[in-house]
């Protein structure tokens, strides 16, 4: 009987901790990130790229669970120039760049998410990996 009332106990415990426990906090993450047209248009491996458009670097997140959103800032450094940007919530944010010649890379620091993209001479054609 003691051990019953006891399991009792412990289980009406749990029930009201976990009840009054404060709220979860939603957590954003990085999806990856990615090299665009400022248009939002993704640039994706074996693409021809079109040398007079504007360039862009697309940053993309989600959230993971329910409970209090804060925002959260993200580290992108591109061709070894650092950008912070802030997410309110799950999306793709834009991050205005000019590409140089020879190799563009794009990394969201912290993370293993990465993308390189080469620009070559006029008369020379573009890998994009």
């Amino acid at each position: 009987m003691e051990k019953r009332i006891l399991f009792l106990f412990i289980s009406c415990y749990q029930l009201l901790l976990v009840g009054c426990g404060r709220e979860d906090e939603i957590f954003i993450e990085a999806l990856g990130v990615d090299f665009a047209y400022r248009s939002g248009e993704v640039i994706t491996e074996g693409d021809c790229i079109d040398p007079q458009r504007n360039f862009a670097v697309l940053v993309h997140t989600t959230m993971g669970n329910f409970g209090t959103l804060n925002p959260q800032e993200f580290d992108v450094i591109i061709n070894e120039i650092l950008y912070n940007i802030t997410f309110n919530g799950e999306g793709t944010k834009l991050i205005p760049i000019e590409l140089k010649e020879g190799e563009n890379k794009a990394k969201i620091a912290g993370t293993d998410h990465e993308a390189i993209i080469y620009k070559s001479k006029p008369g020379e054609f573009e890998l994009v990996e």
